[in-house]
């Protein structure tokens, strides 16, 4: 599980729903967040629609522009070891 601020993230879905709500929140445009994340727009298109791989740097970059901090959490295993 990762945790953005308050909000628990488990997939990327949910990722990218943050990413996005976060970057309107700042009146940034897809290309502005792209430009500050130093990603390219169709890395940040992938996050936020939860579609496609985008790297761990590249996801750090864009939190990073966003201001966001991220705190990995360990997760309790199931039965099945997973």
């Amino acid at each position: 599980m990762l945790t953005i601020m308050s909000s628990s993230v488990t997939d990327r879905r949910e990722l990218g729903r943050l990413v996005r709500e976060r970057r309107r929140a700042r009146s940034l445009t897809q290309a502005d967040l792209a430009a500050a994340a130093g990603v390219g727009r169709g890395v940040l298109q992938k996050l936020e629609t939860g579609r496609g791989d985008v790297t761990v740097a590249g996801v750090l970059a864009i939190l990073s522009a966003l201001s966001l901090d991220v705190d990995l959490v360990e997760r309790e295993m199931d039965a099945g070891g997973h």
